[in-house]
């Protein structure tokens, strides 16, 4: 189990997979009766991973740059079909990178196309529902499609909501209010986990084939995540709206390096800034602070009593 190469030939041993079954087999060692004979021919192996996976990132404009002109090469695609298909996968990147979602977990939303009424009755309008200025997404227990038998198929993190990156503009370059959903029959006999595993798989397999500059989906989450905390979204906050804890954000998802540190800073240097230092600046260009209008803005703003 520890050492028989993996189908396509690769080698376990200093991998995340060897490192993975050593624990299992430690974890039933443990709960065997002669659990002191197995754990002693386990110890002797060391399970520590040396073979990384490099995590593949894409910044915005290179983003936007593929996304764009990808969307314009589609529209010259003659056989219909085709065309819709790759529309579709395109709806899904974008929804990716402003959702930092997984492909699957947009596959469950419940809200493209009609609003979607909770519990206690609080109304959340349709994506596609142009008077929508929140865009937010619910995501249901179960993706649209459902395997050879008709059963559901639930996502890995469970239904919640989810909100966008808060850049309007980019929303609108993307076309997100105008939900494709691809078309995905699951292979007759898959299990569920196999399924989840298809259609993630289909979505590497259409973006490579439209020789996008990525081809790890979770380069987009990645992406999400740095346009996020350049936009001022906490640690917590974009955590939670992936579907994880923050030490699991700080050390997957965080973008490191010299030009995701500049993106972040552009952001910064529009978020909002202290109410003194607001009054020094207005003051400098000529602005009488204590005016009452001046007083009302500024209460408005910095929610003074």
């Amino acid at each position: 189990m520890l050492y028989t190469p993996l189908q396509n030939g690769e080698q376990l041993v200093g991998s995340q997979t060897f490192k993975e079954r050593y624990y299992i087999l430690k974890a039933i060692a443990k709960k065997s009766p002669n659990k002191d004979h197995l754990l002693k021919q386990l110890e002797p192996i060391n399970p520590k991973q040396t073979r990384f996976t490099v995590k593949q990132r894409i910044g915005i404009n290179a983003f936007k740059d593929w996304w764009f002109n990808t969307k314009q090469e589609a529209y010259t695609i003659r056989n219909s079909q085709h065309q819709s298909s790759r529309h579709s996968w395109l709806w899904v990147t974008g929804m990716t990178v402003m959702y930092g979602l997984r492909p699957t977990e947009i596959a469950a939303a419940v809200n493209l196309t009609k609003r979607y009424v909770t519990d206690d009755g609080v109304i959340i309008k349709a994506l596609s529902d142009p008077d929508n200025q929140d865009n937010y997404l619910v995501l249901g227990d179960y993706v649209y499609f459902t395997d050879a038998e008709g059963r559901k198929v639930s996502i890995k993190t469970g239904g919640r909501i989810v909100a966008p990156i808060p850049s309007p503009e980019m929303f609108k370059l993307l076309e997100l209010k105008r939900p494709l959903l691809p078309e995905y029959s699951p292979r007759k006999g898959s299990k569920t986990r196999t399924i989840i595993g298809g259609f993630d798989t289909s979505f590497t397999e259409k973006i490579a084939s439209m020789k996008c500059p990525v081809t790890q989906k979770y380069a987009f989450r990645r992406l999400y995540n740095l346009l996020g905390e350049k936009y001022g979204l906490p640690i917590e906050l974009r955590a939670r709206l992936m579907g994880h804890s923050a030490i699991i954000n700080q050390g997957k998802y965080k973008t490191e390096g010299i030009d995701a540190t500049l993106e972040v800073l552009k952001g910064g240097s529009k978020l909002p800034i202290p109410l003194d230092v607001a009054i020094e600046r207005l003051t400098a260009l000529g602005f009488d602070v204590d005016t009452p209008e001046a007083k009302a803005f500024l209460g408005v703003i910095y929610q003074i009593d």
